[in-house]
């Protein structure tokens, strides 16, 4: 095996970063849907370059970095709800 497939290898199976890692919690869905902004959602395209090159753990950490996000987010507003009334 030589230095680039060591190194094509070493990439497939890294983890997130702290930073994409917080960009899908913080940014768990997309907020713009419509058609014309659909290219500005950050974390789908992400997602789409993850798969193109076959980073399957970083698919897999985002999916459930995305799903403890919208609990966070979720969780804040029971949390609001609950003290406002």
């Amino acid at each position: 095996m030589n230095l680039e497939q060591k190194n094509a290898e070493k990439r497939k199976n890294a983890p997130l970063s702290n930073s994409e890692a917080l960009s899908f919690f913080f940014i768990p869905t997309g907020f713009a849907k419509i058609n014309m902004w659909k290219n500005t959602d950050f974390n789908e395209s992400e997602i789409e370059r993850f798969k193109k090159f076959g980073f399957e753990r970083k698919i897999k950490q985002a999916s459930e970095i995305r799903i403890f996000g919208m609990i966070f987010y979720i969780s804040v507003v029971i949390i609001l709800v609950y003290l406002l009334n």
